[in-house]
């Protein structure tokens, strides 16, 4: 009988292609299990009429890691920087307000800039979890929450402040409120302490010479993927892998969404099965429009808008994408990427394509304050998004982890885990491999 490979990583989303490029780096024989015809996952690139389309993640953030990573991969040449000094802006009372201040009345600015005087602390009423718009609400005022940190987690996860958890989805700042009873002054205290120590002549990896901003590549955000996947062993249009029955490697790592690992888990292990169905994902609308630039009775560049809660709003926000980034559209046009849904408005996912098209278009000339709507380009449904990190979120994942310790050899990553980002895959990817490669020990 021939042996299997080492490792197996079912899932060719970003995630498990880090984790089987990272493994085979080391040296082991490694085959990833795709049920698409495709690798990337939701992170595709469409070239329609002139236009670079996204069908999910339009940009990134780069941290340290990502930066190390990019050099490896021979990327970090080609990713391009949005246009700098591109303002983010808020919709409040139908009008676009540049942040920080400009979508808070005297008053919600004058509360916000109290937040170091406000003593309390998470989980003092003994509530462990606290939601995250109790956390803004109690540091920053109703306002702030509704104006500023509502929509921009709308714009991270689609969801719902009221649901998710504060300790789940921003846990720095659990920790910073923890250590120094106010976020303003744990910043302060930050930069000073970053300034005091300076930056020393020996970190010289790409990370430590370049300030992270908003990046993505000049053919899209797919550049990412397609490089990573282009040397390893990926089976396509593979589906209904079981666990112990169709897989026999040394390793497996699960990196498909949690729904999908729930499945593949059901028969043999219904304990972790039942801990990854308790994840809950935001379905996403996201509908590409194109306008002309003499459309606009006012200009807007910059990164895009959000859309503050209580607003007469059916979006929750668009991205100026060629505002951003050059080539993105033709000449003397501007292309837009508008999303509706997410976990307030799960409805919109099933609206005819025609209402979501009247609905964006509308909404688009009101908010931009246009002479004519936008043009549609392209519409694209995730119905299971972007999951959700709720009310105890944490707490579900680490009934998940103390199963996986019962099951040596077995490992699941993904974006419902640590984070939902690009650049935080490509770190949970890289470290899970490292896990896999500790298990293995060295390669035979």
């Amino acid at each position: 009988m021939k042996p299997g490979p080492d490792v197996v990583v079912i899932g060719a989303g970003i995630t498990g292609l880090t984790c089987g490029w990272r493994l085979q780096k080391l040296g082991y024989d490694v085959l990833i299990l795709e049920s698409s015809d495709r690798p990337g996952g939701v992170i595709r690139s469409e070239s329609i009429e002139g236009h670079l389309v996204e069908w999910g993640a339009g940009s990134l953030l780069p941290t340290r890691h990502t930066f190390d990573f990019l050099d490896e991969l021979g990327l970090l040449k080609d990713l391009i920087e949005a246009t700098p000094k591109s303002p983010r802006y808020i919709v409040v009372n139908g009008q676009m307000k540049a942040i920080p201040f400009g979508p808070l009345s005297f008053g919600g600015l004058f509360r916000a800039l109290g937040e170091p005087f406000i003593r309390t602390k998470s989980g003092a009423d003994g509530n462990s979890d606290e939601s995250v718009a109790s956390f803004f609400r109690r540091r920053f005022g109703a306002e702030a929450h509704d104006r500023l940190a509502a929509p921009f987690v709308a714009g991270i996860y689609a969801g719902d402040t009221e649901k998710l958890s504060i300790g789940a989805t921003f846990p720095r700042m659990l920790e910073v409120e923890r250590s120094y009873g106010s976020l303003m002054t744990g910043m302060l205290r930050g930069k000073s302490r970053s300034k005091s120590n300076g930056t020393t002549s020996s970190e010289t990896t790409p990370a430590a010479r370049r300030p992270s901003r908003i990046s993505s590549f000049p053919a899209g955000m797919e550049t990412l993927p397609r490089r990573i996947a282009e040397d390893l062993k990926i089976r396509f249009n593979t589906s209904g892998v079981r666990i112990g029955t169709d897989v026999h490697p040394k390793a497996t790592v699960v990196t498909v969404p949690a729904y999908h690992a729930a499945s593949i888990f059901e028969e043999t292990n219904p304990e972790i099965s039942a801990a990854l169905s308790s994840v809950e994902y935001a379905p996403i609308v996201v509908a590409a429009t194109s306008l002309p630039v003499e459309g606009l009775t006012e200009s807007h560049r910059g990164f895009g808008f959000l859309v503050a809660k209580g607003e007469r709003l059916n979006i929750l926000g668009t991205v100026f994408n060629s505002s951003l980034f050059a080539d993105r559209a033709p000449h003397n046009r501007l292309l837009l990427t508008t999303f509706l849904g997410g976990a307030t408005k799960p409805e919109a996912f099933d609206w005819p394509d025609q209402r979501v098209w009247d609905v964006v278009c509308s909404e688009l000339k009101q908010v931009l304050k246009s002479s004519i709507p936008p043009e549609p380009v392209a519409l694209y449904r995730h119905r299971r998004a972007i999951p959700q990190y709720t009310i105890g979120h944490r707490s579900r994942i680490e009934v998940l982890r103390n199963e996986l310790k019962r099951c040596p050899g077995l490992f699941v990553a993904g974006n419902f885990l640590d984070g939902v980002s690009v650049p935080a895959c490509l770190e949970q990817g890289d470290a899970t491999a490292h896990a896999v490669a500790e298990f293995l020990g060295k390669p035979s």
